[in-house]
This record gives structure tokens, C-alpha cells and sequence, in this order.
């Protein structure tokens, strides 16, 4: 990353190295995803569930024929979905979750074996101060720089019994036994909120930080004290634009550390949620053994909430934590705009303290209370007419316990620490204040620091727009359905296996949104969003839904001050195979894979079988003669008649769910000649391909012109490395009854390909497409409602 991209107010350098990082979607986890294929289609690899320990669980998906495998933490008993310690050395990859009970488990590789003891070993006992001065949980790792071993220690309240001391490589102790010499011992520390027990399992916590030495001497006995008040705020300021981290934005704080063998060791935790949403760094000398680098991921954002008011100071509102009140975040109440409001303290809002109030027009303020739920504060005086509700606390800190979980709030519910809600509660009489909230911010920083050798005195940053990357993101909707999605960046860095994000909401419907990235070679980005929204909850069933999840083809790195249009979701969405995995052919053996979920950008994503109404069928034939088929996931690999034969591939997808209003019906096959490949070598097959490209709006809307026309470009192509042949004129039919009756468009010869224009109508249009090259290979395709036609 050259420094240009991102000023620092340090001199270290920047650079990268080979991490392991993890998250995905729930989609790959359902029935109908997990069935067996049958009739002679052999399925694709499954996912997996690892249990590592205390009740928690992590799910594994392998991504295609990649390589790569997504990880997630799934939630527990509570619905609650802890953060995660990832860890990667020579010989495994190990993870487990926040919650105190977990241990860190293999989920690749293989554990190192115990080495032979020493005579000579040495005790290190460790200690852990949170920011808040009182004892903290700590995740410490012990590195040796000369020869790569590991150990771990993590601080709880209940260490393992009759292991105080020892040389295994995990205990739940505040010692561990090592022989002399040199070492990196680091530790992220754990400040709880203020009204929790100091050491405990929280989802909520209130920051973390990046303490200890990266590279010390052990000669004898030592007490290592690692003390977050010694840590430094990581700071990023954003001249121009007005910026917050937002809720979860916050999203890793890591490090990696090479020992003098080129062993390693890579750490990264990954909070749930942080209650003051920022990482803290302990400066450190330079190392001079092996290498080392701090790395931290942050998002930022347009403030979704400010409050000021005369008189009072600097005001530092959150919203309460949505997963508490919602299962998606379309139903959690936001302020959409800026008003003054008059201030009413409620006290706490019980019936006595509102009895008489007429609350319309104002912002109540509550005070926080042990006895009620903060669900039950708000909503009490919302039923009284107030439009926003402030909580502030009795206590010291910050509120982290809603107090209560399962219903829904009425109005916007803000928090407020005791002194700053005290401040407002003293306003003078008939002062207003001003209530500001953004619902959807029109940028992003999505910031993926490194910092190389040592971790500096000032982590300060300075993210300048004309000195990052910027991708202009198009996210495509309905027609006249109400849109909702989420989204999530992948960062992915040299070696990894895994990835992990954190999936936003993506609010206020279908719209362009700038996003600001550090150009750095090292690491390349995917990008993936589902609709309708995420939920990332379930306390108030509903009926079961298949999200279209559309994922970027590749990934991407970006160099400096590159500017790129970054589409999802446009019209007409179809079949396609998966670019990752493209139909190969391997001696007898046919590999198959399609998404029923193709944007016109190559965005793309698995459609299958669903209890939500979704019905897909795939079906594969030779000369004619079924070889395979299946109802569920349409993947997997069949056998075909030795020497030559013509291979047909046909999908067909139903998608009837009250979200969706396009592509309700789309029916594919694919026919090309194949024959048995020399030595078993993959060979891509040379299924032919259409490209569309409709000029719709973000509403998957095109307009006529005066004449009532409507022309787009049609590209037909072979899938990437197979020699493209010359291809005859292609047909298109157009329906404006949902294929009831059809009618010809007139196709002419393009720049590029073809020119398609649509016989005159309006409405929800339909496709259905025959084209056939030299090669041998034909495509028929049909889309029910591919886009709308407006006059």
C-alpha cells in the first residue's frame, strides 16, 4: 500500500502478509440446499459444522472449485452469534468463538505435536487490565521467534483445574511453561461494559486492544502484565465528509508474526459487537527478528444519528443494539432526516411517570432501569406520542443489557451515558434539539490497514477520497416491489483458504452508493449482496425465503486512485454456469454447475429448490439419454458414453416468492458437442452463452422511447479459454403476457454482437431466445418477466 494512499502520522512502513480469515451466508445451510442429488448426478461437496466446545459451533462451506472455504460462526442457544479467534500456523488453522467456554479447535491442518520437555523450562504468568482499570479476559498467545512453537492462554474465570502451570499448548491459566529465549507474546484484551462482571462470556464488549511485546526476551521466571490503558486509539479521520464507524464496524483487529525459521503465526479477532466501536494498539519498538505487522479492518460511514442541543456538550448517541428488537434491519425504527424536538424527561417511563404527558411532537427521555426493559421504556412512551426516545443511563458506562428481547420497537431509541443524558435532562426551558439521522449512507471507507514492523506511537490515519480507490456500487431492485438487501466485502490477502466479512445492511432500497478503498496489491476484494435483506435474527418467525445472493465474479485488487462502476442485481437475471466452475469435461466424467441467479454483470449466485416455493429442475442428457438429474442443488458431476456424443444441459428455475418480481420463470438448455478428453484432462465445454445489455434504471425499469421502442444489446459467446466460432443470427421473441402469446423482435448486427429491438408494449416484457453457432453449440433460453417496459 503506498503511503500516498493514506496518510499516517508515523513513520512505519506499510506492507502485507498471508492471513486466514472466514464468514459466509446462511443460504448453503438449509434442507433443501444439503439433499442428495439423484438419478446419476453426483452432488458437489457439502459443508460442515464444527462444534468447538462450549456449545458453540463454526460452519465451513467450500467456495466452488476454488480452493477457498468460507467460515462463520453460527449463533447459540440464545440466538446470539459470538465473534471470532482465528488462528494459522505451519500446521493448522484453529477457531473459536468469544464465548469463554469455546477452544480454539482445528478446522483445517493438523494440531503440532507436543515437543519433548525441557528440563530447563521457565514460567510465564500473565495478568490482563482492561481499559476500564479493572482485570480483563485475555487471549494471549506465546510465540517462540527461533523455532515457530505456540502457545496459548486465555484468562477466564474458571481456569481449567490442576493446569496452572504447564506446557500444553491451550490452558485456560494465567501461566504457561517455556524454555528460554526469544519470544512474541501478544494478547487482545477485553474491556467488558461497565455493568458487567470483569471477566465473563458477552457478546457485547466494550472495546478491544492489540497489548503486549512483540519480541522479548524469557531467560527465567516473568509476570507479563498486559495493560490496555497502555494501548492507543486507532484514529481515522476523513477530511470533507462527516464519518462514524457504524455498528459492527469495527470488524478485525489482528497480527501476524514470523519467526527466524520462516515459521508463522497469524491472529485475528473478530468482535460481535463493540459498544464505543473502536480498536485500540499498543506502540511497540521496532522488531528485528522475523517480521511482524498489525493489521486492523474498519468501516466507516455518514453519522446515522447526531443529537445537539444549546447548552449542552458534545452529544455521542448510538442507536440500542438492533439485534435485540429485529430480526432485519428494516424493522428497526431509524431517525430519516434532521428535526428540532422539544425534551420531556419521563423519568423511567412507567405508568405513574407518564400518566398525563402528551408526548406528540417530542423526544422523551428516559432514564434507564434494572426493573424494565428498554423495549418496554421506549415503547411506554412511544404509546404516549413520542417520536424518539432517548435512554440514558443510571449507572457508569454504557447500556449493554436491553433488559428483555422479543418485541419490536415502535419509535427511534437512542443511548445515552449518564452524563451526557443529565445534560440534556438540565436544558433550559422551551430549548430544542436537534435530531439528525442519515438512513442510508451515500459512502464508504471500508479501510484494510497493515502496519509493518512495529505498531506506531500514533495510530492516526488520514483517508483522503482522491488518494483511495473508489468503486461506484449499483445495487438493482424491483420494478414496484419494495426492495431490501444486505451486503458484504471480502478481503482477501496472499495464501488464504478462508474468508470472513461482516454482512451489512445495504438500506433505503435500490440505490448508487461511492466506496473508498486503500490501493495495495496484496489484497484482493469480492463483494456479494442478498435480497431481500440478511436477517441476523429470528425471534419473529416468518415464512421462509430464498435470498437471491448474487457474488461478484473473481475477486479484485485495486491500484491507486482506480475508479470502477461495480453493478449487482441488474435486469434480466438468469441461468448461467458458475464462472468458478465452469462445465468441464474430465475423460468421461461431466462436471456441472449452474446458478440460477445471473445478473447482466456476470454477478452470480446458487438458485435451488426451496420450502419458500422455489422449485428448480436440472437435467442432463447425451445423444439424447438421461444421464442425471435433480430437484436440488444443480451441482455435481455425471458420467458420460465413452467417445463422442451430444450433450444437453437444461435448467429450469420457479421463483414465486412475494419479494420477487422478475425472472419468476426462466428455462435454459444448452446443447454442444463433447467428446471423451485424452489422458482424463479437464476440458471447458463449449456451451454458448448470452450477454444482455438492457439500459434499466435502478428499478429494473426501461423507458420507450417516443415511438414506443426498446433496443438493447445482445453479445453471444464460449465460456473463457474455448476458441469462440461464428454464430448465425439469433431469435427473440418478446411477451407482454407472461409468455401467453409471443411476438418477434427485429435483430440486427451490433458493434459487439447484436441489436435486439423489442416489438412495441409495456409492462413486465418476457424473453425467449434461440441461437446456435458453427461450432455445433445452441442455446434456448426463456425469461418470464425480465425487466419492465414504461412509458
Amino acid at each position: 500500500m503506498p503511503l500516498s494512499a493514506l496518510h499516517r502520522a508515523s513513520t512505519a512502513s506499510v506492507t502485507s502478509l498471508a492471513v486466514v480469515v472466514g464468514l459466509l451466508t446462511a443460504a448453503p445451510w438449509s434442507t433443501a440446499n444439503a439433499a442428495a442429488s439423484t438419478d446419476g448426478l453426483a452432488p458437489a461437496p457439502a459443508g460442515r459444522v464444527v462444534s468447538v466446545g462450549g456449545g458453540a459451533e463454526v460452519a465451513l462451506t467450500p467456495l466452488g472449485d476454488t480452493g477457498a472455504t468460507s467460515l462463520a460462526a453460527l449463533p447459540g442457544p440464545d440466538g446470539v452469534t459470538p465473534g471470532l479467534v482465528v488462528a494459522t500456523n505451519k500446521t493448522a488453522t484453529t477457531v473459536q468463538t468469544t464465548d469463554a467456554a469455546s477452544t480454539p479447535t482445528v478446522i483445517e491442518g493438523h494440531a503440532a505435536p507436543l515437543a519433548a520437555s525441557a528440563a530447563d523450562t521457565v514460567p510465564l504468568h500473565f495478568s490482563a487490565v482492561g481499559r476500564d482499570g479493572r482485570a480483563a479476559q485475555a487471549y494471549i498467545t506465546v510465540f517462540d521467534l527461533e523455532h515457530g512453537a505456540a502457545w496459548t492462554r486465555q484468562l477466564v474465570t474458571d481456569p481449567d483445574p490442576g493446569n496452572e502451570c504447564s506446557e500444553a499448548t491451550f490452558a485456560r491459566t494465567t501461566c504457561v511453561l517455556v524454555p528460554p529465549g526469544e519470544y512474541s507474546v501478544m494478547a487482545f484484551v477485553t474491556t467488558l461494559p461497565a455493568e458487567k462482571p470483569t471477566i465473563g462470556s458477552s457478546r457485547t464488549f466494550q472495546n478491544i486492544s492489540l497489548v503486549g511485546e512483540p519480541e522479548t526476551t524469557v531467560s527465567g521466571a516473568r509476570t507479563i502484565a498486559f495493560d490496555a490503558r497502555d494501548a492507543r486509539q486507532l484514529a481515522i479521520s476523513t477530511p470533507g465528509r462527516s464519518t462514524k464507524v457504524p455498528p459492527q464496524g469495527a470488524m478485525l483487529i489482528g497480527y501476524d508474526r514470523t519467526a527466524a525459521d520462516g515459521s508463522a503465526v497469524h491472529l485475528d479477532m473478530r468482535p460481535a459487537y463493540l459498544l464505543d466501536q473502536h480498536f485500540y494498539l499498543q506502540p511497540t519498538p521496532q522488531v528485528s527478528i522475523g517480521t511482524f505487522q498489525a493489521r486492523t479492518r474498519v468501516r466507516l460511514e455518514a453519522p446515522d444519528i447526531a443529537l445537539s442541543a444549546p447548552t449542552a456538550p458534545a452529544l455521542h448517541p448510538e442507536y440500542v443494539d438492533r439485534i435485540w428488537f429485529s430480526d432485519v434491519a428494516s424493522d428497526f425504527p431509524v431517525v430519516n432526516g434532521r428535526s428540532g424536538l422539544p425534551v420531556v424527561d419521563v423519568g423511567h417511563a412507567t405508568a405513574a411517570d407518564l400518566a398525563g404527558q402528551q408526548l406528540h411532537g417530542a423526544l422523551a427521555l428516559v432514564t434507564h432501569s434494572a426493573g424494565m426493559s428498554i423495549a418496554e421504556q421506549s415503547n411506554n412512551a412511544a404509546a404516549h406520542g413520542a417520536g424518539v426516545v432517548v435512554i440514558r443511563n443510571d449507572g457508569a458506562g454504557d447500556i449493554s443489557d436491553p433488559g428483555g428481547t422479543g418485541v419490536k420497537l415502535q419509535v427511534p431509541t437512542i443511548r445515552l451515558n449518564r452524563e451526557e443524558g443529565l445534560a440534556l435532562s438540565h436544558l433550559p426551558k422551551g430549548a430544542m434539539v436537534t435530531v439528525e439521522g442519515e438512513q442510508a449512507s451515500p459512502y464508504v471507507y471500508d479501510l484494510y490497514l497493515k502496519v509493518k514492523d512495529r505498531i506506531p506511537e500514533n495510530p492516526n490515519y488520514v483517508a483522503i477520497p482522491g488518494q483511495l480507490a473508489t468503486q461506484v456500487r449499483q445495487v438493482y431492485g424491483q420494478p414496484t416491489l419494495p426492495s431490501t438487501f444486505s451486503e458484504a466485502a471480502y478481503p482477501w490477502q496472499p495464501g488464504d483458504s478462508f474468508v470472513v466479512s461482516t454482512t451489512f445492511p445495504f438500506a433505503a432500497g435500490p440505490r448508487t452508493r461511492a466506496e473508498y478503498r486503500i490501493p495495495d496489491p496484496d489484497t484482493a476484494w469480492s463483494y456479494a449482496v442478498f435480497a431481500p435483506e440478511a436477517p441476523y435474527n429470528a425471534m419473529f418467525p416468518k415464512a421462509p425465503v430464498l435470498p437471491m445472493s448474487l457474488s461478484m465474479p473473481g475477486r479484485q485488487a485495486y491500484s491507486d486512485r482506480e475508479q470502477d462502476q461495480l453493478p449487482f442485481g441488474r435486469a434480466p437475471i438468469t441461468a448461467a454456469p458458475n464462472p468458478a466452475r465452469p462445465v468441464q469435461r474430465s475423460g468421461d466424467q461431466l462436471r456441472v454447475a449452474v446458478d440460477g441467479f445471473t445478473d447482466a454483470d456476470g454477478n452470480h449466485g446458487t438458485e435451488y429448490t426451496h420450502p419458500s416455493g422455489v422449485r428448480t429442475h436440472l437435467e442432463i442428457r447425451a445423444d439424447g439419454t438421461l444421464v442425471g438429474e435433480t430437484d436440488n442443488l444443480p451441482s455435481g458431476t455425471v458420467r458420460l458414453p465413452g467417445g463422442e456424443s451430444r450433450v444437453s444441459i437444461s435448467f429450469t428455475a420457479d421463483n414465486p416468492q412475494a419479494w420477487n418480481q422478475l425472472s419468476t420463470h426462466t428455462a435454459t438448455a444448452w446443447s454442444f458437442p463433447s467428446t471423451t478428453t485424452a489422458g482424463g484432462a479437464a476440458e471447458t465445454q463449449p456451451l454458448l452463452l448470452p450477454d444482455y445489455d438492457v439500459g434499466v434504471d435502478l428499478h429494473s425499469r426501461v423507458r420507450a422511447d417516443r415511438q414506443g421502442r426498446v433496443a438493447f444489446d445482445l453479445r453471444l459467446r464460449r465460456p473463457d479459454g474455448v476458441p469462440s466460432t461464428p454464430g448465425g443470427e439469433p431469435s427473440i421473441d418478446a411477451s407482454y403476457d407472461d409468455g401467453a402469446t409471443w411476438r418477434p423482435a427485429a435483430v440486427t448486427h451490433g458493434t459487439d454482437g447484436w441489436r435486439v429491438e423489442l416489438p412495441a408494449g409495456s409492462g413486465l416484457v418476457s424473453l425467449r431466445l434461440h441461437a446456435e453457432d458453427t461450432g455445433g453449440s445452441v442455446v434456448d433460453q426463456t425469461i418470464v418477466r425480465a425487466f419492465d417496459v414504461v412509458h
